[in-house]
């Protein structure tokens, strides 16, 4: 089984809510350079399970776009960090991607991983594909693919606005 992570792009500033900050074209922009990479690879997402945050649904949206056969699946447990309530969700469908926030994506990683808790720090836009016996794991992760925007080329297309 693989689980796919991914930490939601760049977003807005400080809002009068947190819910409600959504994507600036620079983070819309980093997600589709990731997810360019990610198409490329034969590995398709069964899931996509997201915080129902904005920056996240936007991202979610993202997948989505790619793959429209993929359901997307708000989850609470993404925004609120409840990490067995996350692997629980993620268990109930096959190969997911977790859409969420830092440092909820960074712990999780280090916990499938066998990792300690603050060991691994997602950037923003960044994914990482991990191949688990099942979830919940019984032995750590493998770590199969990150991607971090920065590391990739820019985009052949114009930035989403």
């Amino acid at each position: 089984m693989h689980i796919g992570l991914l930490r939601h792009g760049i977003a807005e500033p400080e809002r009068d809510s947190d819910y409600e900050r959504a994507l600036t074209p620079e983070g819309h922009q980093d997600l589709e350079r990731v997810l360019d990479v990610l198409q490329g690879w034969s590995w398709r997402p069964g899931a996509v399970l997201h915080s129902p945050l904005v920056r996240t649904t936007e991202t979610a949206w993202h997948v989505h776009a790619r793959w429209p056969e993929v359901p997307l699946v708000p989850t609470d447990a993404l925004a609120l960090g409840f990490f067995d309530a996350i692997l629980q969700a993620a268990a109930r469908h096959p190969d997911p991607i977790l859409v969420g926030h830092e440092p909820t994506m960074g712990n999780l990683t280090a916990r499938l991983m066998g990792a300690p808790s603050g060991a691994i720090r997602f950037e923003r836009g960044s994914f990482a594909l991990l191949e688990v016996d099942r979830l919940p794991t019984s032995r750590p992760a493998r770590l199969l693919l990150y991607l971090a925007p920065q590391a990739v080329p820019l985009a052949r297309t114009a930035p989403v606005s």
